[in-house]
Parts: structure tokens; sequence; C-alpha cells
């Protein structure tokens, strides 16, 4: 078994393709600009690492236990109370969906991420993936698992619709600046503070696998390409590719105005470019999966992550076709798309569905979405069938259509007569969804120590360590949320009401 430090070397060198030319000189000139630029951005030693970070911790203390009032804003008090203040609308339901989905993420990244032979791709890793796809009830279940992402982008698309048709009447350009604004800096400040850990030395001394499988292949565009939201445009998803979402869903989210603007305005007109958008992307996947001969590989079976020994060519055949098909907005934007649809529904009628309309509805929609998941059992049973007819539709179209059967179910409760609220547990667990989102995977590493993870048959072992990777991703998400993303917040949320966003 490789050491961390071999694996680093190995896939640093691997991350620059270097060739003999005249130009060699430059060449070495330019990468050793990068790594300055990459040093100035973040520290490179553990102790100048942590200052900042304990620097702002005390200030946050500060605003806890000190009345003064240019601190307040910081105060964990405030924070506690936002966490566990309940809501109370018929939305609520999606607090729901919205942990269901990073458990499901939680359960792919431990069966991934969480395996040492299936990070050193050792022969053992195949018989793993193999056992987990034949067994016979949760084997689609957790292949199938990465369409908890479709889960977040229905639930992104309908909430970006509901905040946008509320000022949907002001100028168009204004409004999309000041939509686009808020998201930022929603998302922003918790990502740019969880990258400057995850990729510096404060992660490499306290989880050096994870830097040497997610982190060594990064260099300085894949760090800035996290930092301009554009990570889903990496020529391979090796640099912290779990986070490749976050790029797809800013990216979406700005062209979202342009759906909306048009329902809002000619409703007929938007919806059938809106879902005709969903069935475009839908022909687009089908020929990317047709020109890569991947049609047989729905689920992208295969970890974001450096393997140890492989040069850059092999690297890019690996990911060849799978990683277009899996990030990028024009093959992943249906399932956003059902959401800014329904979004736009729930906010411009006030239908109320009868109670036994709403238990057939949602009763069906649950049917075709499990019906979906275990619809790839035939890729599963025929690992070498390649672009057969079955295969290229159901890769063109499953994530879309799982994406359609949550939206029901979330119809048929939204539109019942009676609202039933949620527990509160939940609205707080919502919250800290994003945190988790950034956190689960260093956590999931911790895990590569535990033998009983290594040893696992079966996916009733990985359901059995997940109650304890979720329980150590909220924890860390409550951490960050109190002391990073909630007081952040609150100092942003007062320069954007300044700046009339």
């Amino acid at each position: 078994m490789s050491s961390p430090s071999q694996i680093l070397d190995i896939t640093e060198r691997l991350s620059e393709v270097r060739t003999y030319s005249p130009m060699s000189s430059t060449s070495s000139s330019s990468n050793f600009t990068l790594e300055c630029l990459t040093a100035a951005i973040l520290p490179d030693t553990l102790h100048a690492a942590l200052s900042p970070l304990l620097a702002w911790f005390t200030l946050v203390l500060i605003g806890t236990f000190s009345p003064i009032g240019i601190f307040s804003g910081l105060s964990l008090k405030r924070s506690i109370k936002e966490l566990l203040t309940e809501r109370s609308s018929k939305l609520d339901v999606l607090d729901i969906y919205r942990f269901l989905a990073i458990l499901w993420v939680m359960l792919n990244h431990t069966g991934s991420e969480g395996r040492i032979d299936i990070l050193e791709r050792l022969p053992s890793a195949e018989g793993f993936k193999k056992a987990m796809h034949e067994h016979p009830i949760f084997g689609a279940f957790l292949g199938n698992s990465a369409l908890g992402v479709e889960i977040f982008l229905l639930l992104s698309g309908l909430l970006a619709a509901r905040s946008w048709l509320r000022k949907a009447d002001e100028p168009f350009f204004s409004h999309w600046k000041s939509f686009i604004a808020r998201r930022l800096l929603r998302l922003a400040p918790s990502m740019f503070i969880f990258v400057y850990i995850a990729a510096g030395p404060i992660m490499n001394a306290v989880l050096p696998r994870y830097t040497s499988s997610m982190i060594s292949a990064c260099g300085f565009w894949g760090i800035v390409s996290h930092v301009t939201f554009t990570s889903n445009w990496q020529s391979t998803p090796t640099c912290m590719g779990y986070l490749w979402y976050l790029g797809l869903d800013m990216q979406l989210y700005m062209a979202a105005p342009i759906f909306l603007n048009l329902l809002h305005k000619s409703p007929k007109k938007g919806m059938i470019v809106t879902l005709g958008t969903v069935v475009i992307s839908a022909f687009i996947r089908a020929g990317y999966c047709t020109s890569y001969g991947i049609c047989n590989k729905s689920d992208v079976d295969i970890p974001f992550i450096s393997y140890p020994g492989q040069d850059a060519a092999t690297l890019k055949s690996i990911y060849a076709g799978l990683w277009d098909l899996y990030s990028r907005p024009y093959t992943k934007c249906g399932p956003f798309l059902i959401g800014l649809a329904l979004g736009y529904i729930t906010t411009s009628t006030s239908y109320i569905m009868p109670p036994t309309t709403s238990k057939i509805v949602f009763r069906s929609s649950l049917f075709v979405a499990i019906a979906t998941i275990y619809a790839i059992l035939p890729e599963y049973w025929n690992p070498d069938a390649g672009n057969t007819v079955y295969n290229t539709i159901y890769t063109a179209t499953f994530r879309s259509v799982f994406a359609l059967a949550i939206g029901g179910m979330i119809s048929a409760m939204y539109f019942r007569q009676e609202y039933n609220p949620t527990h509160p547990v939940f609205a707080m667990l919502a919250k800290l969804t994003y945190n988790a989102y950034l956190l689960h995977m260093p956590v999931v590493y911790i895990f590569n120590w535990l033998p009983f993870l290594q040893a696992a048959t079966s996916p009733v072992h990985l359901l059995m360590v997940l109650p304890f990777v979720a329980t150590l991703s909220f924890i860390a998400a409550l951490i960050f949320y109190l002391f990073i993303e909630a007081p952040i917040g609150h100092l942003t949320s007062q320069y954007a009401t300044k700046l009339g966003l």
C-alpha cells in the first residue's frame, strides 16, 4: 500500500502533463507562477492556516458574551435562535425531502470513498461493487443513490421560481442581478471557507488520505474552479469532485430567470419552452451516451477521485463521456427545470386537491419513483450489453422521470386540503443540510479506519454505517453553521439590504 506522501507525489506529477519542447522553460515558469498564486491563497503551514480561523471564532465568542454592538450580529445565541425557529408553510415538506436526499448522497459516498480498496483501485473493489449491485433488495437503491442529486436540483428549481416570482414585475436585469447576488451570498462564504480548510494544511494534517485523493490533483486552476462555481467544467472530476453540484446549481440559477420571465408573461409559451428544454436535454444525454458507448453506465458508478499510478491519458479515459453526462448544465437541467415549472404552478394557482385525489397522485408518483430506481437492474444484470435501446432510453430520461415523480409527491402534499405540519426537527436539519453536504466527505474518509466498513460485503453493512456518518456530518455542520454560515450571513444580509439587493 502506498503511503499518503507517495500518492501525493504521484498525483502531483500526473496533474502536470509535461512534454519536451523548446518552450519548456516558459512552461516551468508558468507552473512556478501558478504555484506561487496557490501558496498566496492557501497558507503552507498549519499554524498560518489556523490563525485566521481562530481569530474569527474569537470574534464570534466576543459577539456572544460581550454587549459590544459591532459584534452582536455574530452572536451564537442569535444563530441558535434562527436555527430553532419553526416554519409554518405547506412547503415545510421540502425539509423532509432535503434531509432524505443528503442521506442518500452520504450513503453513495460511504460506499465509494469510504472504502480503501476503491480509493486505491485494488482488485477487491470490483468484488465489493458487484456484491452491492447483486443484492436483490438494496442493490438498485444503493447503485442509484446519485439520484439524491436530482432531488436537490428539483427543490432548487422550485424555490428559485418562488423567489423570482415574488418580484417578477420588476425590471428584468436589476431583478436578475439581485437574484444572483443573493444566491452567491447564500452559497459562497461557507464554500470558500470550506475550500480554504480542505485544500490546505489543515485537512492534510487531519486526513492525509482525503488530501491525496481529493486535493492532490487540484493545482491553482482546480481551486479557482471551485471559488468561481465552475468546477463542473473541469476536464476531470478529480479535484474535490463531489462539489461539482455547486457550480451546476449556480449556472442553472443564472439561466432560470429566462424561463421564469417567460412563464410569468406568457404561461403557456413558457411551459412549452421549459418542458421542451427538458426533452432536448434528454436527447443530448442519449447522444452523449451513444457516442461514448456508455449507455450501460447510467449511474456513473465511479468515484470522482485521483487514483494512484495513473497517467493523465488513462485518467481522462476513465471519465470520458461520463463526466460530461453527469455534470454539464445541458445534460443535467431536466430536474431543475421541472422544479421551476412546479414552483410556478404553486404560485399561480389556488387549486385544492381532494383527499382521494391527493392520495392517488402521491402513491402513483411514489410508485414511479421506486420503479425508476429499480429500472436500472437490467444494466446490472447485463453489464456488457452496451448501447441497447433500453439502456439508451433509460440513461436519457431516468433522472428527469425520477424528478417528475418526486415533484408529483410534493404536489400531492402541497395542494391537499388539510395542512399537516412537519416535525420541527426537519426544519433544523434542513438548515444544516448545505454544510452537511460540504463536510460529509471528510467525515466519510474518517471511516477508512473502520474495519467493519472495509470488510463489508452487503448493502446492509453500509446501511448500518450510515447513521454514524450522518450523525458526525450533522455535528460538523452544526459547528460550521453556528460559527461560519449564520454569523457571516448576518453580516452579508445587512450589506445586501443597504445595497438594495
